[in-house]
């Protein structure tokens, strides 16, 4: 039998509405778990995660220590899942779509701004708010209109875009959520008996999840026909707004739908001196109880300075440091902000431009071949497979024959791919034609041809394939704070970028200013977050690693003042 604290014993028994605010490494998942193990024989519930990561941690949980798999009276997966399975598919014909809708990412069609062909922008770079304006998710370099600016120039053009492409079945990922939020509040009596199929709504991630995911969730709490509605998160650890993830929004759809809330502040995971400096990156006042088996460690948070022009550097103190204190490099992590200072960490070019679908099935390569192929990175090429064969992104969508028949397939294409030692855009295009074999066996008229899926370019001529896929051979690979965010590691070590843009603020700045008590800028307020949750990754050891320049210089007394020791 699992036991449970008296906090987590809490949230099981909790009866009705409930918002559960989580600290790290405080065992929400296990607390969540536990819950749905109790009310799976006499309530159907919908427990959904933000990500798959999420949905299969709960569903390991469930299974490992709850001995429980749920029946198919209830519903375990990602909430955008449950919103296509539920409303979105069934129901898209309300909003004249015909046929099965298509979730697509990438590959949509451009628009001139101001007639200007020179500077053209994808329709899904928009979406919209809950409020049905558009916002900009991301926007071309060349581009100098401000967001205002922009959606006031192409509104009319983006709009009747996605109109036509949704009467033809063709949808992105956040226009689906959209159409299904508009398909509840649209019709009251399909929203009452979508949320009357269940009993419970238990959203894992919750503050993660998306302004439109939470405003379809209000939606269904609205008709009064679930008996409870759960949300487990943190908003202290908020990092997904680039996704349209509101920290506020959820804050909000809790005090609306007047949750109770129940918190769970004893840290399983962290030392206490991780939690005493850790506690300066977030709103509350005090630090999170280290009760865990590192609880007493005394290995004080450190800091360091490394030769801003040589951020690799920064690695070779940092292994000194972990022989110092016994810890195992395999169990340690190296942070960045962003996938640029990933790259040089990791001695990996970033220069060279490689869209997304191609990247992934080229590093999911090199990694299969290095021996460190993650199920994370087959699943990514699963669903790539899938894509160009039925052009489904999402694996969850597919039929149990179709997964059955896809999965080798998938992996032999893995083993099957040129060696990366090639011209990085002659590899794409041998890789284009294998991936398009591997759809065509799986259906004699697949939704696109390989060269479609995987798009190569001129300037990738003369450039070795290894350059942009391959990581450095060593224990310490860089990853990004959101690459790793749910999971932990021994020892993380953060390493702050140099300035590389008078736009924003310095790296060091933002710490300094956070470590310091001074008020951080509202734009500024979820780098802040950014950086609590890579601290809270650590169990035993962290160090923080600033580029030995002005910035950096001048953080450093701060870091000294709040607990961190300075390495030399």
């Amino acid at each position: 039998m699992v036991e449970l604290t008296a906090a987590q014993r809490r949230v099981v028994d909790h009866d009705g509405d409930l918002f559960l605010l989580a600290c790290p490494g405080s065992g929400k998942t296990r607390a969540a778990a536990a819950r749905v193990a109790r009310l799976a024989d006499e309530r159907r519930l919908a427990v959904c995660s933000y990500t798959n990561v999420g949905k299969d941690r709960i569903a390991e949980v469930l299974r490992e220590d709850f001995d429980t798999v749920l029946g198919p009276e209830h519903f375990l997966g990602t909430i955008h899942t449950f919103l296509l399975r539920y409303v979105l598919y069934p129901f898209a014909s309300l909003m004249s779509c015909k046929g099965r809708p298509h979730v697509r990412e990438g590959e949509w069609p451009t628009i001139a701004v101001g007639g200007n062909h020179k500077k053209r922008i994808a329709v899904d770079a928009f979406r919209c708010a809950p409020d049905g304006t558009l916002v900009v998710k991301r926007k071309p370099h060349y581009i100098g209109e401000s967001d205002k600016e922009l959606i006031a120039i192409v509104d009319g053009q983006v709009r009747a875009q996605k109109r036509s492409h949704l009467e033809r079945g063709i949808i992105s990922f956040d226009d689906a959520i959209w159409v299904a939020l508009s398909i509840l509040r649209g019709n009251p009596d399909i929203a009452r008996a979508v949320a009357g199929r269940f009993d419970e709504l238990l959203l894992d991630e919750a503050q993660d999840t998306s302004e439109l995911q939470l405003a379809a969730i209000g939606a269904l709490r609205a008709t009064d026909a679930l008996k409870s509605l759960v949300l487990v998160g943190d908003l202290e650890q908020s990092i997904f707004s680039f996704q349209g993830a509101s920290a506020d929004g959820c804050r909000q759809l809790a005090e609306e739908c007047d949750l109770e809330v129940l918190e769970l502040t004893q840290n399983h995971r962290s030392s206490q001196r991780i939690c005493d400096v850790a506690v300066h990156f977030c709103e509350r006042s005090d630090p999170d109880e280290a009760v865990g088996p590192d609880a007493d460690c005394g290995i004080p948070p450190q800091m360091v300075l490394y030769p801003a022009a040589d951020a690799p550097a920064a690695i070779g103190i940092y292994r000194e440091r972990l022989e110092e204190h016994g810890i195992d490099p395999l169990g340690a992590a190296v942070l960045a902000r962003g996938n640029t200072l990933v790259d040089e960490l990791n001695g990996r070019s970033s220069v060279i431009d490689v869209s997304a679908r191609p990247l992934a099935l080229g590093r999911a390569c090199a990694a299969l071949r290095q021996g460190t192929l993650l199920r994370r990175q087959v699943k990514e090429v699963e669903a790539l497979l899938a894509f160009c064969t039925w052009d489904h992104e999402s694996l969850e969508l597919l039929e149990p024959e179709q997964l059955e028949a896809m999965r080798p397939l998938a992996f032999a294409l893995l083993q099957d791919l040129p060696p990366l030692d090639e011209d990085l855009r002659s590899w794409i295009r041998a890789a284009a034609k294998l991936l398009g074999k591997a759809a065509a066996a799986l259906d004699p008229d697949p939704a696109h041809a390989g060269g479609q899926v995987l798009r190569s370019s001129a300037d990738q001529e003369g450039h070795k394939a290894a350059e942009v896929f391959v990581r450095a051979p060593r224990e310490l690979v860089a990853q990004t704070v959101h690459d790793l965010k749910g999971e932990d590691r021994e020892a993380v070590m953060v390493v702050l970028d140099r300035p590389r843009s008078t736009r924003f603020v310095a790296q060091a700045t933002l710490w300094e200013s956070a470590l310091s008590g001074a008020e951080v800028a509202a734009r500024d307020a979820e780098e802040k977050r950014i950086a609590f949750v890579a601290l809270t990754r650590a169990q035993r050891y962290c160090l923080v690693a600033l580029p030995d320049d002005a910035h950096g210089r001048a953080a450093a007394a701060a870091f000294g003042e709040r607990g961190f020791e300075l390495v030399d």
